[in-house]
């Protein structure tokens, strides 16, 4: 009997399968293997970014709208977004930065990245520094307004290198460093000075931030997947 050949063509993907088998002697059956051809996916270079301020954007809302007391005032309720994505997803798309070479990409995101996961350090109940606080009663709560205006105003400072460095990029990215550094500014001479305005303010900055980075996360994505193409000014 003359052999039977099976063809499945699926011309989208550009997939060939063809199965030839002899239904003739069984020396024939032994020999006769599938043959597969599938051509090897167009490959292309990722854009980490799109995960760098997609994991930004999603901390910096649940914090702006922690701090500004809209839903809740409690730093708990950010612990997983912190640690489980915005810290996580930072530090992936700084690590993917700096191997293909973007320095300053590269420096952001992880500088970030830390700054995610030193929150869950410091507001999680196993690290002890919540529950020192609250046992020191009202003194501790003062010291611990003036940590976290310190520890703001810390980071502040490479946000501010950032965002003079953003200056002959677009200006989507130069808004985005410009609010993170404003975010922190704020909120860390709210916590020094004990002025809540200021803590308040920092917190509007925080969730406008939260906007425009989601706002650069879903251009990038739209204009690869060919949705469209969003101005980025």
């Amino acid at each position: 009997m003359s052999p039977q050949k099976a063809e499945v063509e699926h011309h989208e993907g550009s997939i060939v399968l063809d199965v030839e088998k002899s239904a003739g002697s069984s020396h024939s059956h032994q020999h006769a293997e599938p043959f597969c051809n599938v051509p090897e996916h167009a490959k292309k270079v990722s854009n980490p970014m799109a995960i760098g301020f997609g994991a930004f954007a999603l901390g910096a809302f649940l914090v702006g709208i922690t701090n500004a007391g809209i839903v809740t005032e409690l730093p708990q309720g950010v612990l997983g977004v912190a640690l489980g994505f915005s810290g996580m997803g930072q530090f992936v798309c700084g690590i993917f930065e700096m191997v293909a070479g973007n320095t300053f990409a590269a420096t952001t995101m992880l500088t970030y990245a830390g700054f995610w996961i030193s929150y869950g350090v410091m507001f999680s109940s196993g690290a002890g520094f919540m529950t020192a606080v609250t046992a020191a009663g009202e003194e501790g709560m003062h010291e611990l307004h003036h940590v976290i205006g310190l520890w703001q105003i810390a980071f502040a400072v490479p946000s501010l290198v950032f965002f003079i460095g953003t200056f002959k990029q677009p200006w989507i990215i130069r808004l985005v460093l410009l609010q993170v550094f404003l975010t922190f500014f704020f909120g860390g001479l709210g916590g020094l000075t004990g002025v809540a305005g200021l803590t308040k303010a920092g917190a509007w900055v925080s969730f406008t931030l939260s906007l425009t980075a989601w706002y650069v996360m879903t251009a990038i994505l739209w204009a690869e997947e060919k949705v469209m193409n969003l101005p980025f000014f």
